[in-house]
């Protein structure tokens, strides 16, 4: 369809491809806008199922105007197919945008992102309209830090059940992303939104999605959304503070109610209000419900009461009780040093260390070191590094330049790197100085310019990293 015209608008180039259709550039052949011209796949244009989900995604936007959301310019039904002409946005998909630019987004700038994000569904929900296919790659961030939320291909109009395509018992969205209400097959609300804003979230600050997207199996990452709750942050990455740790988990709770009942509640909880909010709509341990009770029923929750003595000689006996165990975790704690602290070893009977959460961490830094040298990007490269490295042989640099011109002599030369690491060969240890020392095998190629790929194998490495995670030694021998 290249050169071909759509209503006022020249098609100038080809912007991406799905399974339902092709996002073209067009111009618009008098004003010069540009805009993104979305077109139904001409296999799918008799489809009329399709065919109304693509009308009802026309319908939503017209029905949206907002600085946050992507705005829709016209709609055309022809002979040679359907067509949505959008707002036009340059910029860096979110999910791009976490892997290729920033990594981990910085908390403080991620909130950032974060509150656009919200005012945009906030307006949304405010007309009526529930995304319910909500993930990083439907958010744009442009060149000035500005955020566009796009795709309403599956929304739904609270207001107006003709607009819905989807009933209760079908499941719509991306696996990842989906509410537990929505894996069920149960109604879907803004509540089922904010649970996967809070999976968003989750990765912006992690640089992960929580689930294993390569070795779960779906049913596997149905079973999860379901039963588990998501995985610690601080495990992914560990610099999240306990503020946005309790963010996420108020908005991925399994119980809708549980969940941030709006975006604005979601807002505040973001911009460091009180947490005394967070517990209004959680159940109280000290209540029963009443089977079957509305859910805004104020009979909903009757108190149980005890006799005082009762118990105060409860309280006795659970003081008592965590008395010994203090004890117990004291003794043990010395005896057998599963944290492997340095200041109990010349104490320690034994010796267990709890390895799991920072060897976890140390791989997870060494792939994402790796990647990041593999992006010929300095700049995605650096924050890797501490302020001085002892790099090469103890040689005393700093990141930049002394790093960056070295990383940049090498890439004048070599076209791409490959390092495959061998997970096997894998080993680490926490020193005297609260450091960390890893080391492992690592299959490195490369490509010099103008030749083909060379193979080095079992090349040892080894990189030390300060208590904060960050290398000040590497040394691949």
């Amino acid at each position: 369809m290249i050169g071909e015209q759509i209503l006022n608008y020249r098609i100038l180039s080809i912007l991406g491809e799905g399974g339902m259709g092709t996002v073209y550039l067009g111009q618009h052949i008098q004003l010069g806008r540009q805009a993104a011209i979305k077109a139904l796949h001409p296999n799918l244009v008799n489809n009329q199922m399709i065919r109304e989900r693509f009308k009802n995604e026309a319908a939503t936007m017209a029905h949206l105007q907002h600085k946050n959301i992507v705005g829709l310019y016209d709609y055309l039904e022809a002979t040679n197919g359907l067509f949505l002409i959008m707002e036009y946005i340059q910029g860096n998909p979110l999910d791009e945008y976490i892997q290729s630019v920033s990594g981990p987004i910085p908390e403080e700038k991620a909130i950032e992102f974060y509150l656009q994000i919200l005012e945009g569904f906030e307006y949304a929900h405010t007309q009526g309209v529930v995304h319910r296919d909500i993930k990083p790659s439907n958010f744009v961030i442009t060149p000035t830090g500005e955020v566009k939320i796009l795709d309403f291909g599956i929304a739904k109009l609270l207001a107006g059940s003709s607009k819905s395509l989807t009933k209760t018992g079908s499941r719509m969205g991306t696996v990842l992303y989906m509410s537990p209400e929505q894996v069920k097959g149960l109604e879907a609300d803004k509540r089922s939104d904010i649970y996967a804003l809070g999976v968003t979230l989750f990765q912006m600050v992690t640089g992960r999605c929580p689930y294993n997207e390569e070795t779960a199996t779906e049913y596997e990452v149905y079973h999860q959304i379901v039963n588990t709750p998501l995985p610690r942050a601080k495990t992914f990455y560990p610099t999240v503070s306990e503020r946005i740790q309790k963010i996420i988990d108020k908005a991925t709770a399994k119980n809708p109610v549980e969940r941030f009942q709006s975006c604005a509640e979601f807002k505040r909880a973001l911009q460091g209000q009180s947490f005394n909010h967070l517990s209004q709509t959680m159940p109280n341990p000290m209540v029963k419900t009443i089977t079957g009770a509305p859910i805004d029923s104020e009979d909903q929750y009757v108190p149980l009461t005890r006799p005082r003595s009762t118990a105060r000689r409860r309280q006795g006996w659970w003081g008592l009780i965590l008395f010994i165990l203090l004890i117990v975790g004291v003794g043990a704690t010395v005896a057998f040093n599963p944290f492997n602290l340095a200041f109990l070893r010349p104490y320690a009977l034994y010796h267990y260390p709890i390895l799991s959460q920072e060897a976890t961490i140390l791989k997870e830094k060494v792939r994402a070191f790796y990647k990041a040298v593999e992006s010929r990007n300095f700049d995605t490269i650096q924050p890797f590094f501490a302020r001085r490295v002892d790099y090469f042989d103890y040689k005393k640099v700093r990141p930049t330049p002394d790093i960056r011109a070295s990383y940049l002599v090498t890439w004048k030369n070599i076209e791409e790197e490959k390092h495959d690491i061998d997970w096997a060969s894998f080993q680490w240890e926490n020193e005297t100085d609260s450091t960390y020392k890893v080391s492992f095998k690592l299959d490195y190629g490369f490509k010099p310019k103008g030749k083909s790929m060379e193979n080095r194998t079992d090349l040892p490495a080894l990189i030390r990293f300060n208590h904060e995670y960050q290398i000040f030694y590497i040394h691949n021998k």
